[in-house]
């Protein structure tokens, strides 16, 4: 079994890094909508659900990414990408993640989901559990 990056690796990796901080941008956009908007919480509408479907792929094609080029398994990468997520979080000032396009979080290049292999429904709630 391969060693499991570190964080510092992930940060560095730019197409990790550009899917992570997608993910954050969609996640401080939805929790902005459910501040502002309490009942979303237990009723989400169909904007607040794409974006949630949204998050879900983002980090799909991030631990897809992460499983081939670390060959390290789907749990950790799930765990490796929320550490990830936390630390960006952490790091970049919400001004600059607000300046992020809503518009370019919410369209994934179909390239890239055309490359993503599916997924189990196993792995599928593994991914929605790690969040």
């Amino acid at each position: 079994m391969a060693t499991l990056p570190r964080l510092r690796q992930l940060r560095r990796d730019k197409t990790l890094f550009a899917l992570a901080l997608n993910t954050v941008r969609l996640h401080l956009e939805e929790e902005a909508r459910t501040s502002q908007q309490p009942h979303l919480r237990e009723a989400p509408d169909a904007d607040l659900l794409f974006i949630q479907q949204s998050i879900d792929q983002w980090v799909s094609l991030a631990a897809s990414y992460m499983v081939r080029k670390f060959h390290c398994p789907l749990a950790s990468a799930l765990s490796l990408i929320g550490e990830l997520q936390t630390e960006l979080k952490r790091g970049i000032p919400v001004e600059e993640l607000w300046q992020i396009p809503l518009e370019q979080v919410l369209n994934l290049p179909p390239k890239l989901l055309q490359r993503q292999p599916e997924t189990t429904p196993a792995e599928s709630q593994q991914a929605a559990d790690a969040e």
